[in-house]
Order: C-alpha cells, then sequence, then structure tokens
C-alpha cells in the first residue's frame, strides 16, 4: 500500500481503485447488516455496492508483490524503509485512535486515572487492535519480513512453476475456507492467525505472477470486464440465497480469500493493467490518491467516526445519495488530513 508505483499510470490507478473501494467497504457495510430483513430495497443497494469492490483489500496485496517482489533488495535498507514508510505512521495513527476511542466513550465509562487508562488501552488493543481496520497494517508488517527471501525464492522459478503455487494456494484457500481465523485481536490462537497470514501471503504471489505476464491486453481487457461483472453477480446474488436459506445474513462470499473473490481480483488487475487514465487530470487524481493510499486507508475510520457521531450517516437519506455522498465526503477529509498533516515539520514521517 505505501510502495511507490514508480509512476506508472494503471499502478496508481489500481491502488486508488483499492483505496476507494476500502473506503466504500466501510461504508456500505452498515447498511448491508442494518437493513436485512428490514428494508431490501436499501439492502440490495449495499449489497450490490460491498460485492463490487471485494477486490480492494486483495489489490493491496498484489500491488505489493507486483511491485516489491519483483526487485533484489539489500535487507538492512529494505527494512529501513518499511520501518519509515508503514511502521512509524502505524504507532502514530493508533495513538491517535486510542485517544478518539477514549474521547468517545460515555463519560460514565471512561477510565480517568493513568492505571485505569493504561488498563483500558490495553484491553482495547487485545480485543480488537485498538480499530478493528488496523488488521490489515498487522497483516502486511508480518508479511514484509519474508518479502526480500520471497522474491529471491520467487525470481528463480519459472513461471509456470509459479502459476502451480497459485493453483495449489487457490485450492488450500477453498478447503480451509471454514476454518476460523481471527484476524482483529490479539488474545486467542496465534496460530490460527499466522495461518490466516499464511493465506493472505498468496496474493503477494498473484500480483508477480500478474505484473509477469504479458497478454495482448487488447484481447484480456473485455474478458476481465465480464469477469469482473460476473463476480459481482454472483457475490450479490449469492449472498441474497445463501442468507434467505440460512434465515440470517450469511457473508461467507464476501470473504477476502473466497474464490470468487480472488477472480473478482484477478480481473480488476487485469482490467486496468496497462490501460492509459484517459486524460490529464483523471491521471492526476488517480496519482494522488496513489500517493496518499496509505494515510487514507490509516485515517479514513476515524473520518467515518466522526461523520457518523455528528449525523452523517447512511440513514441520512436514500442510500443511492447518501453512500455516495459519505464517501467522497470520506476520501475528501482524509486525503485533506494527510495533505495538512505532511505540510507540518516532520509530518511526511507519521502522515502515511
Amino acid at each position: 500500500m505505501s510502495s511507490k508505483s514508480g509512476n506508472i499510470p494503471w499502478l496508481d490507478t489500481l491502488r486508488a481503485l483499492a483505496t476507494l473501494g476500502v473506503i466504500l467497504i466501510h461504508v456500505s457495510t452498515p447498511v448491508v447488516k442494518m437493513s436485512y430483513g428490514t428494508h431490501m430495497e436499501f439492502w440490495w443497494i449495499g449489497n450490490i455496492l460491498d460485492s463490487a469492490v471485494r477486490f480492494a483489500v486483495p489489490l493491496f496485496l498484489m500491488l505489493s508483490g507486483a511491485t516489491l517482489l519483483t526487485k533484489e533488495y539489500q535487507l538492512g535498507d529494505f527494512y529501513k524503509r518499511r520501518l519509515l514508510r508503514v511502521f512509524v505512521p502505524f504507532v502514530f495513527w493508533i495513538i491517535v485512535y486510542w485517544i478518539y476511542r477514549w474521547w468517545v466513550l460515555l463519560p460514565a465509562t471512561q477510565p480517568k486515572s493513568f492505571v485505569g487508562i493504561l488498563q483500558w488501552g490495553v484491553d482495547l488493543f487485545l480485543k480488537e487492535g485498538v480499530s478493528k481496520h488496523f488488521w490489515y497494517i498487522y497483516l502486511i508488517l508480518v508479511l514484509y519480513l519474508f518479502v526480500p527471501l520471497l522474491g529471491r525464492w520467487l525470481r528463480n522459478r519459472t513461471i509456470k512453476w509459479v502459476l502451480n503455487i497459485l493453483l495449489v494456494w487457490i485450492v488450500l484457500a477453498f478447503v480451509c475456507r471454514a476454518v476460523p481465523v481471527n484476524l482483529y485481536s490479539w488474545s486467542g490462537d496465534y496460530l490460527s492467525k499466522l495461518f490466516g497470514y499464511f493465506l493472505y501471503s498468496g496474493y503477494l504471489v498473484l500480483g508477480y505472477y500478474l505484473i509477469k505476464l504479458q497478454p495482448q491486453t487488447w484481447k484480456v481487457r473485455p474478458v476481465a470486464a465480464i469477469m469482473f461483472i460476473i463476480t459481482l453477480l454472483v457475490s450479490a446474488v449469492g449472498t441474497y440465497l445463501l442468507s434467505k436459506q440460512s434465515a440470517k445474513l450469511d457473508q461467507t462470499l464476501y470473504g477476502y480469500l473466497s474464490i470468487n473473490t480472488i477472480i473478482q481480483s484477478v480481473a480488476i488487475f487485469m482490467w486496468v493493467k496497462d490501460a492509459e487514465p484517459g486524460s490529464k487530470y483523471l491521471s492526476i487524481f488517480w496519482n494522488a490518491i496513489s500517493n496518499y493510499s496509505y494515510g487514507i486507508y490509516l485515517s479514513h475510520i476515524l473520518v467515518i467516526g466522526i461523520l457518523f457521531n455528528n449525523g452523517i450517516f447512511w440513514t441520512m437519506t436514500h442510500p443511492l445519495v447518501s453512500l455516495p455522498c459519505i464517501t467522497a465526503l470520506t476520501l475528501i477529509c482524509s486525503f485533506g488530513i494527510i495533505f495538512v498533516l505532511r505540510k507540518i515539520p516532520g509530518g511526511k514521517y507519521i502522515s502515511g
């Protein structure tokens, strides 16, 4: 996520799309959860939007694989760069979220003493990693430890060999789809969490494989577009049918490791690969979002929370209006926060 795309336009586009997708997931998910069984018209809107952007998190991982696994690194230099670009901003934002989460507590539930606040902070970390969207940052911090070695190993393999690895990964993801993996909390089964990290690492290899492919894009792009539409329909309609069958909301097909999501992620990658932005202004837009993507990811949940606490929520009007407006407002505010932080002396090191 934090990796520079080297000003390759289509990589900027993919990173920007992933950023927008993550925001849309977190904006539309409340509609899906709150309106199922009561306002099905609203639910379908949230369901279709959520189904359309399941590629978001996998795409971030694929971009890391595409941009990092193809290069040779000095280990010290690689880890130093990850420390400055990923870990230091993450520590800053953990502190911000700790303060925010304490601030929004009801006065009667706010711990006041130093020991009480410390214990509350530790409990919050153990229960949900301070903020649940940080699960992805913990994931990439672990995966980055192995990127130099994984990249060196993959570069010594043929592209056909890498494809065989991916086929095994897809089978493993399908077989293990029912295995419970808790990626949010830091209490419980750590072996299960590490296994989940291992499964997600397959997206790094997938990104490496797709960047190495050199197909005729004019042939691949229409097929990729059709596959994307099919995966959207499979997720949206399948979620409805599974939920109806089980008499409760079933979000299995939303899973980032589901076969449908894997196909959708490949489809969006190949759809955009080697494509030109279309206009100078669109190129500037994608590039700006791409360059701010990590900071936007870190800050956007804070922005959504503040908007919600001030009555700006999907229920304020029809979801066809509220969801795009809140998504755009979240993007603008998150971008603005990171922009201002980067203007402060030393702010570039903590903004993300």
